[in-house]
């Protein structure tokens, strides 16, 4: 918490340190339990167990974040919410941060306030599988006649070498899903459950109780200063702050911390302060992480300064401490006094209330999604799009924009449905190329086109489908997210470039006869707008497979969402994007490109002289921070379609 709070959010250790720490409990606690009980478990009072500790102060939390981000996020973000929420409450929040394709970062205005539960679910999806592990080494080690805690301590062992294996793997293809996977996070549990297992021989010799002791403590609170974990955990460098802890463990003497010598670590960690602090540790843990992000979201700022970081740590102790007092320790204290069957069952129902209604609202708002007008419904008089900039077109005033701002906010490309469209970064067959078919390819196409290099060519999907229908084409789509369209460098260590090299095999197999791309990319830092380094030779090859290749400006980029300033009322203009990038001359006028490239320039019918408007003709032009939205590129297929038969009229 301190270093979410003064230290940029910079990784600490102590989720690593706080999942062995679980590890270390519960495997103990359940071989003991299988192995006196002759090789059973009560399932019913291990699950209340679990309820009644973790989950009335974690569904709280839920309830209190989820309508606060209802009350202070802007609508575009609703549905993120409420997904997470429902994930968070049924223990799967990494699971849908890696779906949502969010990443363990610092916090900013946009980070989710339910992030943290990332932890919790894969602490929850150790609870229910680590039962199974103890019970099968009981059977196995009657069966066996071997010692338990030997059998248990094997299995553990394969457990924590396969997982480390994994974690190492999935460092090295996608961090950002690395840190968050259940599968390369074992490994941590299962070293805990090792040092369980080890029991009284864990305990150092007298002499070697305080060095130890004390290096533990410093091998954890350095891990944050000296490590970046995010980049590195929780892979090898993982075993710092858990080799901390193993060394702080053993430096205890046998009668407990709390008897050991004055100034070695256990006895200062056995303190009144800490324990404390750890009496109401999860509850500061589950408040901490959304007052962090709802003050970053009331104060409009990209992070904590000293005194908003002392504002939440306060916030945060307040609420934990009334959550301990009012929740955790009145629900621990009736559930000692009634039967099983009344925990289970208050869990259950939250459960299902909670789950159901999430899915519900989420429901609701993929419906309003789904009954958002196309454009082809409206009326075009009220609703030109592009079509206003022209001089003869006027839009009328006094009519709200179209799509509303939940359709906007995930106005993507059909084909990003299609399940054809190439993850972003690197992962086991990422550098594949997909191919998108035209679901509406005619019997025998006059022309084939490909649309290829990234999302900013993918954006133009509709329009290009619409030019398709019209002229008896074939349309293909060849996207990795985030790819950009360069030359092959570095294959064998980036799929990004492994997918650019096997595009060109794409190529010469379908024999598409035009392959669009976009040409530029504007940054969003005010520098030039810019051809991408190797493009052109990429463009050079695709062209000596024979496919002519029509080359696309670049959109201008934003550093937040146009949905979001959008729904937070904000105006076309405010909303819009700053055209400083495209005030100098078009970088595909150059003269130094290969010959034979086609170049097509839609920018006047997205910036003026002074602004690139969010809003144009009463339709929303982007969805997010640089990408058009399906209506408004809609709308300029009449207007590219001018400008391909100035350019290419063969095509036609």
């Amino acid at each position: 918490m301190l270093f979410h709070l003064f230290g940029a959010g910079r990784v600490s250790g102590g989720i690593d340190i706080f999942l062995a720490i679980s590890g270390f409990l519960f495997t103990a606690m359940l071989l003991r339990e299988a192995v006196e009980s002759g090789g059973t478990i009560r399932v019913g009072r291990y699950l209340a167990r679990l309820a009644r500790r973790l989950l009335p102060a974690a569904a709280l939390v839920i309830l209190v974040t989820t309508l606060a981000g209802l009350l202070l996020f802007p609508e575009t973000r609703h549905a993120q919410l409420l997904s997470e929420a429902r994930a968070s409450l049924l223990y799967f929040e990494n699971l849908e941060l890696i779906r949502s394709q969010l990443s363990y970062g610092a916090a900013g205005p946009e980070t989710s306030p339910f992030q943290h539960f990332w932890s919790l679910s894969v602490q929850g999806q150790f609870y229910l599988l680590w039962p199974l592990v103890a019970l099968t080494a009981v059977l196995l080690a009657k069966r066996a006649g071997r010692s338990p805690i030997l059998v248990m301590g094997v299995m553990t062992g394969l457990i924590v070498v396969v997982s480390f294996g994994y974690a190492v793997y999935m460092g090295g293809v996608s961090q950002d899903e690395a840190y968050l996977m259940t599968r390369t996070r074992f490994w941590e549990l299962g070293f805990g459950g090792l040092l369980a297992l080890l029991g009284s021989t864990l305990t150092l010799p007298r002499r070697w109780r305080r060095p130890a002791g004390w290096a533990g403590v410093a091998l954890i609170i350095t891990t944050g200063f000296l490590l970046d974990g995010a980049a590195l955990f929780p892979g090898p460098w993982a075993l710092w702050p858990l080799l901390g802890m193993a060394l702080v463990l053993a430096a205890a003497g046998p009668g407990g911390g709390a008897k050991d010598p004055v100034a070695t670590a256990t006895r200062v960690l056995s303190a009144h302060l800490f324990t404390w602090v750890g009496d109401r540790a999860y509850a500061l843990y589950l408040w901490h992480w959304p007052l962090l992000i709802f003050y970053l979201e009331i104060r409009e700022r990209p992070g904590l300064g000293v005194g908003g970081a002392m504002i939440v740590l306060a916030a945060s102790l307040v609420l934990a401490v009334l959550t301990h007092r009012w929740v955790e320790r009145p629900v621990t204290r009736v559930s000692a006094r009634i039967s099983l069957r009344v925990p289970l069952a208050m869990a259950a129902t939250v459960l299902l209330i909670g789950g159901s209604a999430s899915s519900y609202a989420i429901h609701q708002i993929d419906l309003q999604r789904s009954g958002a007008p196309s454009l082809a419904e409206l009326d075009h008089q009220d609703y030109p799009g592009a079509l206003a900039t022209l001089a003869d077109t006027d839009a009328p005033k006094n009519v709200d924009f179209v799509p509303d701002l939940q359709t906007l906010a995930q106005s993507r490309p059909d084909y990003y449905d299609w399940g054809c469209r190439q993850e972003i970064g690197d992962g086991p067959g990422r550098g594949e190329v997909l191919v998108c078919v035209d679901p509406d390819r005619p019997a025998d196409p006059d022309l084939t086109v490909m649309i290829t290099g990234g999302s900013h060519a993918g954006q133009w999907h509709h329009a290009w489908r619409m030019l398709a229908a019209q002229n008896n084409w074939e349309l293909l789509i060849a996207d990795k997210s985030a790819c950009i369209f360069t030359e092959a460098s570095d294959p064998e260590n980036n799929q990004c470039h492994e997918w650019n090299l096997n595009l060109l095999d794409v190529v010469s197999e379908r024999e598409p006869d035009l392959v669009f791309t976009a040409g530029t990319r504007v940054p969003n830092d005010g520098s030039p707008e810019n051809i991408q380094p190797g493009a052109p030779q990429k463009w050079q090859q695709i062209m000596d497979r024979g496919s002519e290749v029509l080359l696309m400006r670049g959109t201008p980029r934003r550093e937040d969402s146009v949905a979001d300033c959008l729904a937070q009322d904000g105006d076309a203009e405010a909303c819009g994007m700053d055209p400083i990038s495209y005030r100098d001359t078009n970088p595909l006028t150059t003269p130094d490109l290969p010959e034979g490239l086609f170049t097509v320039d839609m920018t006047e019918h997205l910036c003026f002289e002074q602004i690139c408007p969010a809003v144009i003709g009463n339709i929303a032009v982007y969805y997010d921070q640089s990408h058009l939205s399906n209506h408004y590129v809609e709308s300029m297929a009449p207007l590219l379609e001018a400008k391909l038969r100035e350019a290419m009229p063969h095509l036609f």
